[in-house]
Order: structure tokens, then sequence, then C-alpha cells
């Protein structure tokens, strides 16, 4: 017989059996009290055990690893930059070039397409600058650590490392001209699998659920909301949500016990869920994989997609921010009179003079915008 958890509770000890808690309530008050988001100290070895039940220390190893790897990127990306940080108007999070994260192993889609397959996972353990990391980090701690501890190291890396992939294949999809670095695919990831935790283990939460379900919702709409701006990669924010969504249905499912201290069979509603993951989680990896490396246009199916990672705002002749694709690359022009004859400046402050080839004309602006980019790379 397997031994329900033993909970604190307001300084108290709870535990055993029924009568040590005095009353059949007061026992069911300790277990609703054992779910993720409550004040409460579980037993590891009372704990769900993960998944495939290995690898579940109370400690969360992963999380810690994830934070020293990209600490430790971050100070390689300064000693390749000459130990300084760029301009902040070439780099605004206080960080190094777009040289140098391209030669970790930034995400650039036609670099992944030319061979570069390690470009899916480098970008999720690279950082544009001090500020990014720090932003990313906190979210790590907040979200994944918890996480860790309840469901095991193994769990919580599935989640990130898939989430993070899905994100860095989506942003080359999507937005195949910008640089793209960062945890957040993954971190968005996990996100989404506390979604899935509170959807398979809502009978744990009893009063609480509400509360919890206000708490993620109110953060999961800033988060997403926040990548509406210019130099944000919610396409790898998205992606990286939906895929922790999916995952977590598959691990994060909670032990449930009797008031007798009996475990108890898990609901048919996660075990169907838990189908469900296992069933989707290859197919999302296998189609996102084939748009990526068949060249399936998004804008052929999806025109409106591009709004899902900026949004000009406030609407009007004067928004604060626009949604140009030079401007989020750090590319400007400057036209001499009416022609397509101009000066670009690049994010490194490189000036070049350019002429547009014939067949462009003043119109094609994605194609010129293009065109313009691909000068700063020569």
């Amino acid at each position: 017989m397997n031994a329900p958890p033993t909970a604190t509770v307001a300084g108290e000890q709870f535990g055993g059996r029924v009568s040590d808690a005095q009353s059949p309530r007061a026992y069911r008050r300790v277990l609703r009290q054992a779910s993720s988001y409550a004040s409460f100290n579980v037993r590891p070895e009372d704990q769900p055990k993960g998944l495939f039940g290995i690898f579940h220390t109370g400690k969360p190893w992963v999380c810690r690893v994830i934070l020293l790897v990209c600490t430790v990127m971050l100070i390689v990306e300064f000693a390749l930059n000459d130990w300084k940080a760029e301009p902040l108007n070439v780099n605004p999070t206080f960080g190094p070039s777009t040289e140098v994260l391209l030669d970790l192993g930034a995400k650039r889609t036609d670099l992944i397409l030319d061979g570069d397959w390690y470009r899916l996972i480098a970008p999720i353990f690279l950082h544009a600058g001090v500020l990014h990391f720090l932003f990313n980090m906190y979210g790590l701690y907040s979200i994944g650590f918890p996480l860790e501890i309840q469901f095991g190291s193994l769990a919580v890396a599935y989640i990130f490392l898939l989430s993070g992939f899905m994100g860095v294949i989506m942003s080359a999809v999507f937005s195949p001209k910008i640089v793209g670095i960062g945890a957040s695919g993954g971190i968005f990831g996990l996100f989404g699998s506390a979604w899935s935790e509170l959807i398979l283990n809502y009978s744990l939460y009893r009063g609480q659920v509400c509360s919890s379900f206000m708490q993620l919702f109110i953060a999961t709409a800033i988060n997403l909301l926040l990548g509406l701006m210019p130099l944000l990669d919610n396409f790898a924010h998205i992606a990286g949500f939906f895929t922790g969504l999916v995952c977590g249905f598959a691990v994060l499912v909670s032990n449930r016990y009797t008031r007798q201290g009996e475990k108890k069979e898990r609901k048919r509603y996660q075990v169907l869920l838990q189908i469900f993951s296992v069933i989707c989680t290859p197919i999302m990896v296998v189609c996102a994989l084939f748009i990526l490396y068949f060249g399936v246009e998004p804008d052929e199916w999806c025109s409106w997609c591009k709004y899902l990672s900026c949004v000009p705002f406030p609407p009007g002749d004067n928004p604060w921010w626009t949604c140009d694709l030079c401007a989020d690359s750090g590319v400007s022009f400057t036209p001499i009179g009416a022609t397509l004859f101009g000066t670009v400046q690049c994010p490194d402050g490189a000036l070049i003079n350019a002429t547009a080839s014939s067949d462009i004309t003043s119109s094609d602006q994605d194609v010129v915008n293009t065109a313009l980019i691909e000068l700063c790379r020569a």
C-alpha cells in the first residue's frame, strides 16, 4: 500500500492515517493542498515520479544545467566580441554583434537549409544580450524550477528541449530573414505545460482552480502580447507554448490517493489526453520539418500570420513602432531623390551605396527590404 502525501501546511505536519488529520474533511484539505501551486512541501518519495518513473530527485537539476549553459554561452559571446557590447542602437539588449551570434549557431533559415542543422538546437542556449538573458532566466526560474521539483528532470527536459526546437523551426519558417536566438521557445513551452498540468490535475485544486486559472491566463496573455512588439519573435513563443501544452499532457499527471492512502487509478480523460499527446507530438514535429525543408511559403496559405509576431501600435499614421523587416534587422535605407539609389546603413554601422536592379520597383517593399538585408550580409 502506498503512503499518502505528507504535507506541511501553516507549520503543522499531517500524514499517515486519516486519523492523524483528525477528520476526513481535514485530510481531504491536505490532499487538495498537495497540488502544483498551493503552499506545501511534499516529500520527494511521495511525489509523482516523472516520465517513466526515473530521474526524479526532487531537485531542479535540468533547470540548473540550462541556466549554467546559457550563462557560459553568454560569457563566450562577449569573449568573441572582444569583451564589449555593441552600441544600443545596434543591439538594445546590451549584447554582442550579429556576426558573433551567427558564428555560435544562431538561427537563420538560409544557413539551416544549406546544411547547418545544428542551428535548430544551438539558438535555444544563446541570447542577444544581458537583458534578454535575464528576462528568460527569470521565466525559467519562476515556472521551470517548480515543475521540475514536482514532476522530475526528464519530464521538464523533454518539454523544454522539444518546445525550444519547435520554436526555432516555426521562427525559421515565418521569419526566415531574422537572426533568431533565445531560450524563450522552451520557456513558453513550460508555460504551456503548466496549462496542461492544470487541466490534468484540476481535481486536486478544488477551490483553487479559478485563482490558478487566472494567474496562468494573465501571465500567458501578457507574455504573448509583449511578443507583438518588434524585435521579439512571437512565432517561437507561440510554437513553444502549444508544443509544451501538448507534451505536458503526456508527463504531468499527479498521483491521487484515497482516504485510506491507496493510490487511485488515472481518470479516463487523463489517459485519453496522454494518448493524444503521444500521437500528436511526432506528427507536429514531422509536419514542421516538412514545411521548413520543402520550402512551403507561409504567405501563400496564411497571409495574416505575420501579425502574430508584430502589430504596428497604435493604429494610424504615427505608430510608436512599425513592423518593417529592415527595422527589425537593424538596416536602414536613405534614398537619393525618388529613385532606388541611396545609402544602406547596416547594423554594424557600415555604409553601403546601393542601386536596385531594374526589375524591382519601389512598390515591391518586401523585395526591397530583403535585398537591403542581403547587402549587409554579403
